[in-house]
C-alpha cells in the first residue's frame, strides 16, 4: 500500500501540469491527473490517521461564496466550471498534506516536482534550439520564435518556471551535498531552466523573478544559517545573470522596445480602468468567475483612444489581481488575501527550522511564490488550470516541511512521523503516560513480592 501511494503521489506532481484528457467545457474537463486524484483519494480512506481539512474555513468558504456568485452572474455555468479547478487543487493539496507521512513519502512528491520542472524546461529547451516540436498529442502548441513548452501560452509557461526555479538555485547555489552528482543535476536542471525561460520572452516573467530573487538574497543576509552561502551565492548569481544580459543583450532588448510591445503594455492601463469600474459597479458578489469578458462591452467605448480600438478592450484584464477582485468581488478578493497569507505563514515556519535541507526548499518556493504574485499583476496567468495545479500542489509540498526535524552537523534529514493514534499527542503528554506506566509496574512488582513473602511465612 505505501509503495503504491508513494508511486501515485510522484505521478501527481509529475502529471499536474499537463492539459491531457477529455476537455469539453470552458478549458475545463476530466484531465489524465485526476484518474490519480480519485486513487490517492480511495487509498486515504485505508490510511492510518485522520484526514484534516488544512485551511478549510478559508477555501471552503471561498469557493461557497463563489457558488453564490455564480447565481447573480451571467454565465453560471463558466462560474461553476471556475470552481471546479480550485477545487481539483485544493483536493490535490489535501492529499499530499495527508498522505505525506514518512520521509520516503515526501521524497515521493519532491521528487515528482523535481522531474516536472526537468521534463517541462527540457521541452522548452529543445523549442528554443529546434523550434515547434510536434507534440501536440501532450498540449504542445506553435507560438512562432516563442517557446511555450506544453502550456497554453508562452507567458503562462513563464509562470510555472520562475515559481519553480527558485528551488533548483537555492539546491544548486546555496545548499551544500554530500554528493558532487546531485550538485551537478541540479545545477544542470537550473541552466536549462533558465534557457527555457529566456525563451519564452515574457518580460513580466523576467522582471518578476529578478525582482523575487532580489528579496531572495536580502533575506538571506540577516539568517544565520543561510549567511555564509550568501556572498559566494550572490556572486554565482550575479556572475551568470550578467553572462546571460551580454550574451543575449538584442534579444531581451527586443521585448522591450518596438511599436508592438509598446502597444501591449500600454494597454493594461485601460485595461485595468475597465476592471477597477467593473468592481465598482458589482461591489458586492462580483460579476462571477470566468464571467469578466462578458461583460467588458459595457465599458470598452469609455476608453477608446488613438492608441487603443474597440475590440482590443474586449479582451481580458492583464492583471490576475484585478481579475478577482472583479469577478468574486471584495469579499472574495479578501478570502484570496487570506489563502496567501496563510500559505506564506507555514512556509515561513518551515524556513525557520533549523534543517538545512528543508528550509532552502521552502526558501526557494516562497521565492517562486513571490515571482509569480509581481508576475500576476501583468498578466492573468493565475487564473490558468496548469498554474493553479502547480501552485496548490507545491503548496502541499511546502506545508510537509514544517514537518522536517531539526538537524544536527552532519546527521541526516529527518521526518516527523506522523501515522496512527499517535497523531497529535503532544511529547510531555506522552512522556507522563510513560512514566506513570512505569510507576505502575514498580508498584505491582512491589504487591507481588510482598504476596510471595507473606506465603513463605
Amino acid at each position: 500500500m505505501s509503495i503504491g501511494i508513494r508511486i501515485l503521489l510522484f505521478l501527481l506532481m509529475f502529471l499536474a501540469p499537463l492539459q491531457i484528457g477529455w476537455i469539453f467545457r470552458h478549458n475545463n474537463g476530466i484531465y489524465i491527473v485526476d484518474g490519480i486524484l480519485f486513487g490517492l483519494l480511495f487509498a486515504s480512506f485505508f490510511r492510518p490517521g485522520k484526514f484534516r481539512f488544512h485551511g478549510a474555513p478559508l477555501v471552503l468558504t471561498f469557493i461557497a461564496w463563489c457558488l453564490i456568485s455564480s447565481v447573480f452572474s451571467t454565465r453560471p455555468d463558466i462560474a461553476f466550471s471556475e470552481v471546479t479547478r480550485l477545487a481539483r487543487a485544493y483536493l490535490g493539496f489535501l492529499l499530499i498534506c495527508n498522505l505525506t507521512k514518512t520521509k520516503k513519502d515526501f521524497d515521493a512528491v519532491f521528487y515528482g516536482l523535481i522531474a516536472t520542472v526537468a521534463f517541462n524546461a527540457f521541452i522548452g529547451f529543445l523549442e528554443w534550439r529546434q523550434g515547434f516540436l510536434g507534440l501536440t498529442f501532450l498540449g504542445e502548441d506553435s507560438f512562432y520564435y516563442r517557446a511555450g513548452g506544453l502550456f497554453t501560452h508562452p507567458n503562462i509557461y513563464g509562470s510555472f518556471l520562475i515559481m519553480l526555479l527558485p528551488i533548483l538555485l537555492r539546491l544548486f547555489i546555496f545548499y551544500k551535498h554530500k554528493k558532487k552528482s546531485h550538485l551537478a543535476m541540479y545545477g544542470i536542471l537550473s541552466m536549462i531552466t533558465v534557457a527555457a525561460l529566456l525563451a519564452t520572452y515574457s518580460r513580466g516573467s523576467w522582471l518578476s523573478f529578478a525582482g523575487a530573487i532580489v528579496v531572495m538574497l536580502l533575506y538571506s543576509l540577516f539568517k544565520i544559517k543561510f549567511y555564509p552561502k550568501v556572498i559566494s551565492a550572490t556572486a554565482v548569481i550575479v556572475l551568470l545573470g550578467t553572462v546571460v544580459a551580454v550574451h543575449y543583450a538584442p534579444t531581451i532588448l527586443s521585448q522591450f522596445q518596438g511599436e508592438y510591445r509598446g502597444r501591449a503594455a500600454t494597454v493594461r492601463l485601460p485595461l485595468n480602468r475597465i476592471a477597477l469600474k467593473m468592481t465598482m459597479d458589482n461591489p458586492i458578489f462580483g460579476v462571477g468567475l470566468g464571467n469578466y469578458t462578458e461583460h467588458t462591452v459595457l465599458y470598452a467605448e469609455d476608453e477608446i483612444s488613438d492608441e487603443h480600438h474597440y475590440w482590443e478592450l474586449l479582451q481580458i484584464v492583464h492583471n490576475t489581481h484585478l481579475l478577482n477582485l472583479a469577478e468574486a468581488g471584495p469579499i472574495g478578493f479578501l478570502l484570496i488575501l487570506g489563502m496567501l497569507f496563510w500559505i506564506f505563514k507555514f512556509g515561513l515556519k518551515a524556513v525557520n527550522i533549523n534543517n538545512r535541507f528543508s528550509s532552502n526548499i521552502a526558501l526557494g518556493l516562497l521565492t517562486g511564490y513571490v515571482a509569480v504574485l509581481i508576475a500576476w499583476m501583468a498578466g492573468p496567468d493565475g487564473r490558468n488550470h496548469q498554474i493553479q495545479m502547480m501552485f496548490w500542489l507545491s503548496a502541499g509540498l511546502l506545508y510537509t516541511l514544517t514537518r522536517f526535524k531539526a538537524q544536527k552537523p552532519g546527521a541526516k534529514n529527518k521526518f516527523k512521523k506522523v501515522s496512527g493514534k499517535r497523531v497529535g499527542i503532544p511529547n510531555q503528554m506522552t512522556q507522563s503516560i510513560n512514566n506513570n506506566q512505569n510507576q505502575l509496574e514498580k508498584v505491582n512488582g512491589r504487591q507481588t513480592s510482598h504476596i510471595r513473602h507473606n506465603r513463605n511465612l
